[in-house]
């Protein structure tokens, strides 16, 4: 008889202590529909690429995650997130590469699994919150904020630029895995703190940081080097709102390096694509620099105003990603480069853009959107820079709370600029298909 009273009365703290656990909640995107798009690529546009499929993610990336909170008292409590990518229309239903060009690093080619999101944190009420892990970066969640096609991966958005690579020769249709142009989307290894709003008020930080020791084998070109890998960086950003009015701003830096250079002769450091003809490369010999270093600054301004009829945006993003290093002509072709000039330290490729926006809802199941922007790519190596526009058009028609139809347009240009590869490209981009959240 004692022995079943202690059975029953373990059973129960069991049961006790699970209620106290966190309360997990599984969530989720669907994106699926038909995608096309018409692009002009290489010097002055003269490759002509037509693409047409039924496609994925073309206005939310799809995606499964779970989250939870777990009540520690005293108003403080305990969260985690887990967000992974899928790609409903692929052999592989999630998995990839989510890299960042521009800085040399990825999220591991190939994985099996494509890790969005990945973090646990702390909250405690009336002060803020912070969380270690993969996160969004401060640019990022202002941007989201401020977007008036809410980070949808069609073209035609010159500040996230979601989808650059879905219409050149050297990628499929959109997956919304890789990082836009326009700044870092996610930061790895990442501490974020974020305070509750004071006064309309609210302000926060991130530190990433990725200092390893180990032999690099092979450059981002092939060419065989050894060496320490170094990667970081910081943010801070801010927000302020006051009735119908919020303002955003937020600022960010990282920093890659390695021993031995990198050899980006085979045009890894440009805006425009993610082909060696895609992009808009402008300086000396079509790339930026063979850096043992990169540092890479980010900032973006973005506001809204809620007139009721409508809601209006109004987004500023400026990328400058500069070499750190000077390397002689005789270096950078012992390591394997075929470059015939020397790189300074200081060189700069730097991107800025602006765009304003609208978004309503025409009837209580019909929303739209519109946005229009332009921008300009420049270097310091040489004088050549380069102009772009770029406008989008979208819709939602939602048959329920869940579950939405869309279509949208975009459209994208960059000014011929002679003697500079890939300048004079543009394309434009249409979906239409089925969302649904759960």
């Amino acid at each position: 008889m004692k022995k079943s009273l202690l059975a029953v009365a373990a059973i129960g703290a069991f049961a006790s202590a699970a209620q106290a656990q966190s309360s997990v909640t599984v969530y989720g995107i669907l994106d699926v529909g038909y995608i096309g798009s018409n692009a002009k690529e290489g010097t002055g546009g003269v490759n002509k690429i037509q693409k047409s499929a039924f496609g994925q993610s073309a206005e939310q990336t799809s995606r499964l995650g779970f989250k939870g909170t777990e009540d520690l008292g005293g108003g403080s409590s305990a969260f985690f997130t887990v967000e992974l990518g899928l790609t409903p229309q692929n052999p592989n239903l999630s998995g990839g590469s989510a890299g960042d060009g521009l800085q040399q690093t990825t999220n591991g080619a190939g994985s099996a699994i494509d890790n969005r999101q990945s973090f646990v944190g702390l909250k405690k009420n009336g002060i803020g919150q912070f969380a270690f892990g993969r996160q969004y970066t401060p640019v990022f969640n202002t941007g989201a904020a401020t977007s008036p096609g809410q980070y949808n991966n069609v073209v035609g958005d010159v500040v996230y630029n979601g989808s650059s690579s879905a219409y050149f020769s050297g990628a499929t249709t959109a997956s919304g895995n890789n990082n836009g142009l326009g700044f870092t989307n996610r930061a790895s290894n990442a501490l974020t703190a974020q305070s509750d709003r004071f006064a309309g008020f609210q302000v926060g930080g991130m530190y990433a940081l990725n200092n390893q020791n180990q032999s690099q084998t092979t450059s981002a070109a092939g060419a065989t080097t050894g060496g320490n890998t170094n990667w970081n960086g910081w943010g801070l950003n801010g927000n302020f709102t006051w009735q119908k009015l919020y303002v955003g701003v937020a600022y960010q830096s990282f920093k890659t390096q390695y021993t031995s250079f990198q050899d980006t002769t085979t045009g890894n450091y440009n805006f425009g694509g993610n082909s060696v003809t895609g992009g808009v490369r402008i300086d000396n010999n079509g790339v930026l620099a063979n850096p043992n270093q990169t540092s890479d600054k980010q900032t973006l301004v973005g506001a809204t105003y809620d007139f009721g009829i409508l809601k209006a945006y109004a987004q500023w993003v400026g990328r400058k990603v500069q070499n750190d290093t000077s390397l002689s002509v005789a270096q950078l072709t012992a390591g394997g480069s075929t470059a015939t000039s020397a790189v300074a330290a200081g060189e700069q490729l730097n991107r800025n853009a602006q765009q304003i926006g609208v978004r309503s809802y025409i009837t209580p199941t019909i929303e739209s959107w519109a946005s229009i922007g332009t921008g300009k790519i420049k270097s310091t190596v040489g004088t050549a820079s380069a102009n772009f526009v770029g406008w989008q058009l979208g819709s939602n028609y939602y048959v329920s709370k869940r579950t939405n139809l869309y279509a949208i347009y975009g459209q994208t240009q960059t000014s011929s600029v002679s003697g500079n590869t890939g300048s004079g490209n543009g394309a434009n981009q249409y979906a239409v298909g089925v969302r649904h959240t759960f």
